[in-house]
């Protein structure tokens, strides 16, 4: 064994070693006198000639592998050419060489591909042997860390999620699912400021997601009332998302009037020249009541249109009516526009109205005919909107009894609608609704619900909050409810 080791190792340095100096031989003159591996002592004929390259291997026949010129003989190993005729064989020592490297290859690759498969990556030896595929396992990685995200929110280890996450986005900055768990995560992990980074980012990076991003951004960004960012993200939107135009142009209108300034919504028409004249029109009455000017929106506000009008236009009129204490003319406009305005938007419109001028014998029967509408996920958000801004014990329980028999199913996708009827039988004071509807909340989630029962605290005390910005994005809702919240008014706890 000893001897078999000491002979590789001669092998390769004679692989080079040799056909290095016969080279130079046969440049040299290849003049037997200086024949580098052939012994000066003898004839330097053809087999008569022993070979002094050899002498300390321990099979001296593994040297042909090297010189095929060394052939054996009934007197030993001797050169088959005369001296003359010595030269080197740089195509073996390739082949050999070629070899080898091929061999480490195949071992190094079959070794790197067992190491992966053992921790978990998913991909086949091709990816890893063959060089033009070696991109793929960027790819596999990812998959894996996407896997540990996924096992480590199963356990609930939400900081192992987000440090996988992290790891996923940096790997391939357009996987847009990962993305938005890890900016929903970084959200409940109280860094807003990074969970907006990210949708900044994936507005860039994946522009074909673009609008479901505003659309995921923008909630978050009102839960928190950032309302700064809102405008230039709503203001984008409106020509970007044209199926949606009334909604961003809710949401800008709500964030303009948060802010009490007329000044962003300027900005907005400047940078946007080319929005429809209905849009337009309404963002300069709301610039004129910005600026205090009712006299000189007036006439805009009770304007009546008689082409179909956008949908939201005859809304914004009147809620805008209303908002500036004219239920009057609301009521008039409302009337005017008909079946222009959805049915039902147009009785919780007119409940408000109703309530605005006293007249208390109008809202039971008005209440009565919404309650008669299929019990849809939408018509539960406006429900649960308009309760939460006109607490009311007796209305609330009718509104929940017929959520409860004919309103969706407990799922992901309408939890929030049952959150929300939990706050408004909080503030309705029906204590004994929102019990059932907790239970029914914390046995799918598997939780105490305790964010949510702080939320109904917070509401409950009917003052201004710092905590509200941190503790509304942690507890899903539908939009409506959201604006609802925010533009709740002050308790009187006389």
């Amino acid at each position: 064994m000893i001897g078999w080791i000491g002979d590789f190792f001669r092998f390769w340095w004679a692989l080079f070693y040799w056909n290095i100096r016969k080279g130079w031989f046969r440049l040299g003159g290849a003049h037997r006198d200086n024949c580098p591996c052939q012994n000066v002592s003898d004839s330097g004929l053809a087999y008569e000639t022993r070979c002094d390259a050899v002498v300390l291997w321990n099979r001296p026949a593994r040297f042909a592998r090297v010189c095929p010129l060394l052939k054996e003989t009934p007197d030993g190993f001797r050169c088959s050419v005369e001296a003359e005729r010595v030269r080197p064989f740089w195509g073996r020592a390739a082949l050999y060489c070629g070899g080898a490297l091929l061999a480490l290859y195949l071992v190094g690759t079959t070794l790197a591909y067992v190491a992966l498969r053992a921790a978990n990556y998913e991909m086949s030896y091709l990816v890893v042997v063959w060089p033009p595929r070696w991109s793929e396992l960027r790819g596999a990685q990812e998959q894996l860390y996407a896997a540990r995200a996924q096992e480590a929110l199963a356990r609930g280890n939400y900081q192992e999620a987000i440090l996988s996450l992290e790891r996923v986005c940096q790997l391939n900055p357009r996987n847009y699912s990962a993305g938005l768990a890890l900016a929903g995560l970084s959200q409940v992990a109280a860094q807003p400021f990074v969970s907006e980074h990210i949708y900044e980012r994936l507005m860039r990076d994946v522009p074909d997601q673009r609008v479901q991003t505003a659309q995921i951004w923008f909630r978050m960004l009102l839960a928190r009332a950032n309302y700064t960012k809102i405008i230039p993200l709503a203001g984008a939107m409106l020509s970007e998302d044209p199926e949606r135009r009334g909604a961003w142009l809710h949401a800008l209108l709500f964030a303009a009037r948060q802010g009490r300034s007329g000044d962003a919504l300027k900005a907005v028409l400047h940078e946007n020249p080319h929005l429809p004249e209905w849009c337009t029109e309404i963002i300069n009455l709301e610039v004129a009541l910005l600026d205090h000017r009712f006299a000189a929106a007036l006439p805009g506000l009770t304007r009546i249109h008689r082409q179909p009008p956008p949908a939201y236009l005859p809304y914004f009129q009147t809620e805008r009516l209303l908002l500036q204490g004219h239920p009057d003319e609301a009521n008039t406009v409302l009337a005017a526009y008909g079946s222009s305005i959805p049915p039902d938007e147009a009785a919780f419109l007119r409940l408000r109205i109703y309530r605005a001028k006293g007249w208390t014998a109008l809202i039971g029967p008005e209440y009565d005919t919404l309650l008669r509408y299929p019990m849809t996920p939408r018509l539960a958000a406006k429900f649960c909107a308009h309760l939460l801004g006109h607490p009311d014990t007796r209305q609330t329980a009718r509104y929940l009894d017929k959520f409860t028999w004919e309103g969706p199913a407990l799922t992901v996708e309408t939890i929030s609608l049952f959150q929300a009827g939990y706050l408004v039988a909080m503030l309705a004071g029906d204590t004994t609704r929102a019990d059932r509807i907790l239970a029914d909340i914390s046995k799918f989630t598997a939780s105490d619900a305790r964010v949510l029962k702080g939320l109904a605290e917070l509401l409950q005390s009917g003052t201004p909050d710092p905590r509200l910005p941190r503790i509304l994005p942690l507890v899903p809702l539908p939009t409506e409810v959201v604006y609802a919240i925010l533009e709740r008014p002050p308790v009187d706890k006389k």
